[in-house]
C-alpha cells in the first residue's frame, strides 16, 4: 500500500484536528465534555472518510481562474466547518474560535511546507512512497513542527489568554491573511508538480520563501495577541493601583480620625472613673478595652504600613483570624506609601482569603515578618490553606476564581513593585502552608 493522495488527505485532516486542539486546549469546555468531544470527533471522522472516498482534497488543484475561485471557496468552507466543530466542544466567543481555527490552518500549512522542503534532504525511494515511509516522514515532521510552534508561540499566551481576543476586525484580518496563506500553499504545491515544467530551483526557492512567510505570519499574529494581553494586564494593574492609592488615603484619614476619637474617649473614661461618679469601674474598664481595639494596634514606625496593618488587623479581629506581625516599618521608609499599601494589602488580602475557607480556628492564622538584614529588607508572609495551589509559568499562584482572565492581578502587582525596587518576589507551597517572600534592597542614600 502506498502513501497516496487519499491517505495524505486523511492525515491532513487528522493533523488539522490536532492543530485546532493545540490552540484551543486551554479554553473552557462545554458540558458534557466527553460526550461533545466524542460526537465531534465522530463527525470529523465521517467527513474525513467521505472526503477520502470521494477523492476530495483539502487543497484543490488550480488549473484556471475558475478553479482558483472554487479553491478559495473550498478553503473558506473548510475554515467554517472547523470553527463549527471547535465551538461544539469549547465554550468561547466566536472570534476566539475563528482565531484558533485560522491559526490551526496556518500551522498545518507550515508543517506541510517544512515537509516539502525536506524532500531534497530526505527523498523518497519511490513515488508514491510506501505507506510506512511516507506516513513516517509526514508525522515525524508534523509533530516536530507542532512541538516547536507550541514552545515558541502557543506557550507564551497565558491560560485563557485567548479569551481576550474580542476585536472582530483583528480576527477577520487574521482569518483573511490565513486564507491567502492557504491559497499560496496550493499554488506552491501545484508549481512543485514536475509535469508543469517549472525549474526545480525556482520551485525550491518559492517553497523556501513560502516557509519563511508561514513562520513570519504565525510570529506576527502571536506577537499581536501576546502584546495585547500584556497591555490588558498592565491596564488592569494600573487601575488596581489607582484604586488602592485612593483607598490608602481614605483608610489613613479614617483610622487617624478613629484613633483621635478613641484616644479622647479613653481619657474621658479615666477622668470619669477617677472623679468619684457613681459608675461601676469594671464596666468602665471593659469599655476602655473594647475602645482600645480601635486604637492603632500596630506601631511599626512607618505610617503607611501602620495604616494597612491596622485595617487588616481590625478585619481579622472581627472574623476570627489571628494576625501576628513583627514588622520593622522604619526599614521600609524608602518605599512610596502607595506602593507599601498596595504590596501589603494584596499580600494580606490573599492570605485572609485563604484562611477564611478553613473551618479549624487553630489554622485561621497569618504570620507577617518584616526585618532588615544588612542592606536588604526581607518580607515574609505565611498562612495555612486548604486544597492545592497551582502556579503559572512565572512562578506565581493562579487564582481560584472562575473568571481567571480578570483576576490574579494582585500578585503580579506585588512582583512589579518588588522588581521596580530592584528586588524579587517568590511564592511556594509547603504542605498546607503557603509562603510568600520578598527581598528589597535598601538604596544607598536611604536613612539607616
Amino acid at each position: 500500500m502506498y502513501f497516496d493522495g487519499a491517505v495524505v488527505a486523511a492525515c491532513s485532516i487528522a493533523k488539522l484536528v490536532l492543530a485546532v486542539w493545540l490552540f484551543s486546549r486551554t479554553l473552557p469546555k462545554r458540558e458534557p465534555t466527553r460526550l461533545r468531544t466524542t460526537l465531534t470527533l465522530a463527525g470529523v471522522t465521517v467527513l474525513a472518510g467521505a472526503a477520502v472516498t470521494q477523492g476530495f482534497s483539502m487543497y484543490p488543484t488550480l488549473t484556471d481562474n475558475l478553479s482558483l475561485f472554487v479553491g478559495i471557496l473550498t478553503l473558506v468552507g473548510e475554515l467554517v466547518i472547523a470553527v463549527f466543530m471547535q465551538r461544539q466542544v469549547y465554550d468561547c466567543p466566536l472570534w476566539t474560535s475563528v482565531f484558533c481555527c485560522s491559526m490551526a490552518y496556518s500551522l498545518e500549512n507550515l508543517s506541510s511546507a517544512v515537509e516539502r522542503s525536506l524532500g531534497g534532504i530526505w527523498p523518497f525511494a519511490s513515488y508514491p512512497p510506501a505507506l510506512f515511509e511516507g506516513a513516517g516522514r509526514f508525522w515525524l515532521v508534523s509533530l516536530l513542527v507542532y512541538a516547536a510552534a507550541y514552545q515558541l508561540f502557543v506557550r507564551r499566551v497565558e491560560k485563557n489568554g485567548l479569551l481576550q481576543i474580542d476585536d472582530p476586525v483583528m480576527v477577520v484580518v487574521t482569518a483573511l491573511v490565513i486564507v491567502v496563506n492557504m491559497v499560496l500553499d496550493v499554488v506552491v504545491k501545484d508549481i512543485a508538480v514536475p509535469s508543469l515544467g517549472v525549474p526545480g530551483y525556482d520551485a525550491k526557492t518559492l517553497s523556501t520563501v513560502y516557509l519563511l512567510l508561514c513562520v513570519y505570519i504565525m510570529y506576527s499574529v502571536f506577537e499581536i495577541v501576546y502584546n495585547r494581553r500584556l497591555r490588558l494586564n498592565m491596564a488592569a494593574i494600573e487601575r488596581l493601583r489607582a484604586t488602592e492609592a485612593k483607598q490608602y488615603q481614605m483608610s489613613r484619614e479614617n483610622i487617624e480620625a478613629i484613633n483621635i476619637k478613641c484616644h479622647d474617649l479613653k481619657h474621658q473614661i479615666r477622668a470619669l472613673a477617677s472623679g468619684g461618679a457613681s459608675v461601676d469601674g469594671r464596666v468602665l474598664d471593659e469599655i476602655s478595652r473594647e475602645v482600645g481595639v480601635y486604637d492603632s494596634v500596630v506601631k511599626s514606625g512607618n505610617d503607611a504600613l501602620d495604616t494597612i496593618l491596622t485595617e487588616k488587623s481590625l478585619y481579622c479581629e472581627k472574623h476570627g483570624i489571628t494576625l501576628s506581625c513583627i514588622a520593622d516599618g522604619r526599614a521600609l521608609d524608602f518605599v512610596e506609601p502607595t506602593d507599601l499599601y498596595s504590596f501589603f494589602g494584596n499580600a494580606l488580602d490573599n492570605a485572609i482569603e485563604a484562611v477564611e475557607r478553613l473551618g479549624d480556628p487553630e489554622r485561621r492564622s497569618i504570620g507577617l515578618v518584616v526585618r532588615r538584614t544588612g542592606d536588604m529588607v526581607s518580607v515574609h508572609v505565611e498562612n495555612f490553606f486548604d486544597g492545592q495551589v497551582s502556579f503559572s509559568g512565572e512562578g506565581l499562584p493562579q487564582t481560584r476564581k472562575a473568571d481567571e482572565a480578570n483576576h490574579g492581578f494582585g500578585v503580579r502587582s506585588m512582583r512589579m513593585i518588588a522588581e521596580g525596587l530592584g528586588g524579587s518576589l517568590t511564592c511556594r507551597a509547603q504542605g498546607d502552608v503557603f509562603h510568600l517572600d520578598a527581598l528589597l534592597p535598601i538604596p544607598a542614600g536611604a536613612a539607616a
